[in-house]
């Protein structure tokens, strides 16, 4: 037992020296925030971030620098600020990006990483960084099961992906794949990082001689304006087929009454929304607009204090649903929501209705939910 003052004070009651404070590592976030990369879902990860350091006092903030959506920045900046005493890295959504960076974070053993909506499958082994996403065979388990007869029904499934990223085409390998149902209905059309071919849509679409009543779209577009630029595509005189985006990005922006009335009930958008949410959580959601919320940045900080503090991340309290690690750190349990875009064009008023859920829990094992009747 450790007494005061070293045993020299007289006192007759015992004290302890306090134990000294271990440091807390340092964190940094390197986001993708201009250049052709994820913008689309890095820029909003930051607005919430920011969000929740001026609305909560449980989340320290730290600093936020943009890549430039370049691997070869990545690098330069992880070992800049690995030097500079940084051991926690926040970013990679992009899985090209995070495949990138493995070599780094097996050659730096003291650094982890962050990731947000890194889903490839391909990337399930060993590595020092969580994925807080699911794979994407969840996703599309989720899609068969709430609309197998649907597809089936379709005509053509035109897919619509921003090529050469890891995410977009190992989908379009499951959906060509002997054992899927759909694979003769499939209609690629893979988009530029620029965009520079977003007009192939049209050109496809008529092509097939599309309609709106028989055929069915598969939007997985996380590269640049990709997404904005296709939305765009859709007018009056070319209306758009039920539509499923996949990229679980913020929910899209329709920006005028034409594109909000043109895309009314046939925009279905699926997101990391949970089943169960805390009341900080949806403060977030209900305060920003939509289309600047990431459903994922409250799991990211509540996960970067765990580890930060050196605690066991098994102990992790959480916000949204279960936060849970297999051996390779990719996230065990989910819970996607199924939501479909409305307008009405005389009051003025849009809204994301809750459309399907899809849970997999620990207790509960795995189940699908309509919410459409």
């Amino acid at each position: 037992m450790n007494y005061c003052c070293k045993n020299k004070c007289k006192c007759p009651y015992p004290c302890f020296i306090p134990r000294p404070e271990i440091p807390e590592l340092k964190t940094i976030a390197l986001l993708e925030l201009t250049g052709l990369g994820e913008e689309v879902y890095d820029i909003p990860l930051k607005k919430t971030f920011e969000y929740y350091f001026a609305n909560s006092n449980q989340f320290k903030k730290f600093p936020i620098v943009n890549t430039n959506s370049s691997l070869k920045k990545t690098l330069e900046l992880l070992d800049y600020y690995y030097i500079a005493g940084y051991r926690i890295f926040i970013g990679f959504s992009n899985s090209n990006i995070l495949e990138g960076v493995l070599p780094w974070f097996n050659n730096h053993p003291k650094a982890i990483g962050i990731s947000p909506d890194s889903t490839t499958s391909k990337l399930e082994m060993p590595k020092n960084i969580y994925r807080l996403t699911p794979p994407e065979t969840n996703l599309i388990e989720e899609i068969e099961s709430e609309f197998t007869e649907f597809f089936l029904s379709r005509r053509y499934i035109f897919y619509v992906y921003s090529v050469g990223e890891i995410d977009t085409e190992s989908i379009l390998e499951l959906l060509l794949s002997e054992g899927s149902p759909v694979k003769d209905k499939i209609v690629p059309i893979p988009i530029n990082p620029d965009s520079s071919n977003i007009n192939d849509v049209q050109t496809i679409y008529k092509e097939k001689d599309y309609s709106p009543f028989r055929d069915v779209a598969i939007d997985y577009l996380i590269i640049g304006n990709q997404r904005e630029n296709f939305i765009k595509l859709f007018l009056p005189s070319f209306i758009p087929v039920p539509t499923f985006d996949i990229s679980l990005e913020t929910f899209p922006w329709f920006y005028d009454d034409i594109h909000k009335s043109v895309w009314n009930n046939l925009y279905y958008s699926f997101q990391n929304i949970n089943l169960s949410t805390s009341p900080l959580w949806r403060k977030a959601y209900n305060e920003l607009p939509y289309y600047e919320f990431n459903t994922i940045a409250l799991d990211v900080l509540q996960l970067n204090n765990t580890l930060k503090t050196k605690n066991n991340v098994e102990e992790i309290s959480n916000y949204a649903f279960v936060q849970q690690f297999d051996k390779n750190k990719d996230t065990i349990y989910f819970s996607y929501s199924g939501f479909k875009y409305t307008f009405n064009l005389i009051t003025k008023t849009e809204k994301w209705i809750p459309d399907s859920i899809y849970v997999k829990d620990p207790i509960f094992g795995t189940f699908y939910k309509s919410l459409s009747n």
